[in-house]
């Protein structure tokens, strides 16, 4: 199982799963500890990224573990769609069509990574890779967004700022 805790915004704003309603994708999965936590909640999981060599994905073979380069310009997942779409520490732009499409009617989107002033505190620091204000909430205005969070994180132990990130929970309409 993967060694690292999931993200508390996931953890927090994750729907609850439904017998008919319970397809979930996590998106640059990394080593797992997403996909591992969804499915330990009832949710049928695809992960995806494009190197699986560090991910223990023989733990549970319910996930179906998918390597694939998200940045070649074509959509791996063709037409699929999930009713929960996790994606964490993670910014590709010209995704974000693909995850409109990809999210089913009345499925959730959970999104939470780095935005602009990140550059102050580590990785990543090229513009490209950093959200801009609003940048999230304005992408998925459309949607019903339930939760959105941007600004500072702070380490729990001393109250130090470790990074700046984007969070949002929007629903797509049925």
């Amino acid at each position: 199982m993967s060694s690292q805790l999931p993200s508390s915004w996931v953890t927090q704003h994750c729907p609850t799963p439904h017998p008919t309603r319970n397809r979930a994708l996590d998106l640059a999965c990394g080593k797992g500890r997403h996909s591992f936590w969804l499915a330990d909640q009832g949710w049928q999981v695809t992960a995806i990224d494009r190197d699986l060599s560090q991910t223990d994905t023989d733990t549970n073979p319910a996930i179906n573990w998918i390597e694939a380069d998200l940045e070649t310009g074509s959509w791996p997942l063709d037409d699929q769609q999930f009713d929960l779409i996790v994606v964490a520490n993670y910014l590709h732009r010209p995704l974000f069509e693909y995850l409109r499409n990809a999210v089913r009617p009345g499925g959730t989107l959970i999104y939470e990574t780095f935005m602009v002033g990140n550059e102050a505190y580590g990785r990543p620091r090229s513009p490209d890779f950093l959200l801009r204000t609003d940048e999230l909430a304005d992408t998925f205005a459309d949607w019903t967004i339930t939760a959105h969070q941007q600004g500072p994180v702070r380490a729990i132990s001393d109250n130090e700022i470790t990074a700046i990130k984007q969070s949002i929970v929007a629903q797509k309409p049925e």
